[in-house]
């Protein structure tokens, strides 16, 4: 489909089918994913692809809780599909040792280079790329923020990766509609004029 219409169609799905979704689909999907922009072509970014059922639950069970205040059933244990979006800061910091970059940065302290954690961009822009690779390929997706530690220890990820949270895929339930997101019927997207400021605040 053209781009503008990926966007337009991409959101948050909140309820699943139980329908698998194909391998080469997901790697289709990866494979997007892991094009996105990279400070310093670090590419710090990582990804752990959970299809297990048993830790899909796991990774489910610690948001019972939350998505049962806000009115969702717990839409993680159904996906199919979790994509942990891992980033290694010590990737980012060894690629600027090297000595193209040291040419330019040598002069600036820690805190001076890295004011933005250019691993949590590169993560978003990564997940950005994931979400709509996912509309692309008509498969509906989720976003959930996770206890880093908790995922880690579950995942084997290693300590010097940072999982930023996981990406659900699967197909869209007919009762979707239903669990939209709640936030996003009671407010609209705010209007190019009001966030788009021209030479100056």
């Amino acid at each position: 489909m053209e781009f503008d219409e990926v966007v337009r169609r991409r959101r948050m799905v909140r309820s699943f089918t139980d329908e698998p979704v194909a391998p080469e689909v997901v790697d289709r999907i990866l494979d997007t994913a892991r094009r996105g922009p990279s400070a310093g072509y670090s590419q710090g970014v990582e990804f752990v692809v959970v299809t297990d059922d048993a830790t899909r639950q796991k990774l489910a069970s610690t948001g019972e809780e939350t998505l049962a205040k806000s009115g969702h059933k717990n839409f993680v244990a159904q996906a199919p599909v979790h994509v942990a979006i891992c980033v290694s800061p010590e990737i980012y910091k060894s690629r600027y040792r090297e000595s193209d970059k040291m040419a330019v940065v040598s002069e600036l302290t820690e805190d001076e280079l890295w004011h933005t954690p250019f691993w949590f961009t590169d993560g978003g822009a990564a997940l950005t790329l994931l979400l709509l690779a996912a509309v692309d390929e008509n498969i509906a997706a989720a976003f959930i923020g996770v206890e880093p530690a908790f995922v880690r220890n579950l995942l084997d990820i290693p300590d010097d990766y940072i999982p930023i949270g996981v990406a659900l895929l699967g197909h869209e339930a007919p009762d979707a509609e239903r669990y939209g997101d709640v936030s996003a019927k009671k407010r609209k997207r705010r209007p190019l004029n009001e966030i788009v400021h021209r030479d100056r605040w």
